[in-house]
């Protein structure tokens, strides 16, 4: 039930908490809001119970590891996964934009689409981009990457360098270009789904699922040690991956290991300093 139930039931949930939002009327920064934290506390809960992987558990020191990078970043983290979505909706309600009078539908598929296309190409180049602009985009994102566990809560783990960036460079002219309320509400509770679903560590099988979001097994690829497996850079939609030829997918099976090649050519996790300072030191000659 919870390999093959679990994940699709939760996407039912949230696009019928869309349309009975739509339809009643509610309010929407309050819906984003509870369904956010619903989906947080079911998968937190059910990881504990049914890790795929004891070793990728959420350990007492991971935890104090996390919750100093959400302590740090909650200026901007928070500002990015949950204020930015609702900044965009209270954005659309003032504003009119190329996307407000849209049909809902399409509304939403050309936004998740739009987002996917720039999120992919800033992430996809963070990790192979060249000379020193992909150094620094590198050494910028490298911190969601030096744990060697992946569960939900370790989603948070980021600097806050690669918040700010993917919120100014991202997020913001997808605002700027206006929806309604009620695309801005399913397309931030979409992307937030498969942002938190993508960090499980449960033993989920998506299926054909997997080549339309990019959410447990494919993203979990993405955390690989192994260079070779180590893409999906989606974070919504597996479209482009499709599409640049960087889509990998075995399925039923899991990385060896998960991390970084030559850990030791960096700072351990826990030294958050220096890894939020990391793109802004000199080389050594």
């Amino acid at each position: 039930m919870i390999t093959y139930a679990l994940y699709p039931t939760l996407l039912l949930i949230v696009v019928a908490i869309i349309f009975l939002a739509i339809n009643f009327g509610s309010d929407y920064k309050t819906v984003y809001a509870a369904t956010t934290i619903f989906i947080v506390l079911t998968l937190l809960i059910t990881e504990t119970i049914f890790p795929l992987n004891k070793q990728w558990k959420m350990t007492a020191k991971s935890f104090w590891r996390d919750f100093k990078y959400i302590a740090i970043d909650a200026p901007i983290i928070a500002l990015t996964k949950s204020g930015f979505g609702i900044l965009a909706i209270w954005y659309s309600e003032n504003h009119v934009g190329f996307f407000t009078k849209s049909p809902f539908l399409i509304s939403v598929t050309i936004y998740l689409l739009v987002f996917e296309f720039f999120q992919y190409w800033y992430h996809r180049l963070s990790h192979t981009g060249k000379g020193k602009i992909g150094k620094f985009l590198w050494n910028v994102h490298l911190a969601h990457h030096l744990p060697n566990q992946v569960y939900v809560v370790m989603h948070a783990v980021f600097s806050p360098i690669n918040a700010f960036i993917t919120a100014t460079i991202i997020q913001l002219p997808l605002i700027l270009l206006g929806v309604s309320p009620e695309v801005a509400l399913a397309a931030t509770l979409l992307i937030d789904l498969q942002s938190l679903v993508s960090h499980f560590n449960v033993n989920i099988r998506a299926g054909f699922l997997n080549y339309i979001f990019i959410g447990t097994e494919t993203h979990r690829y993405h955390h690989s040690a192994n260079i070779k497996e180590a893409k999906n850079y989606g974070n919504t939609l597996a479209i482009w991956d499709l599409v640049f030829g960087t889509f990998y997918y075995k399925p039923g099976e899991v990385p060896e290991e998960l991390g970084i090649k030559n850990p030791n050519e960096y700072p351990k996790s826990e030294d958050i300093f220096k890894v939020v300072v990391l793109p802004f030191k000199k080389p050594i000659s």
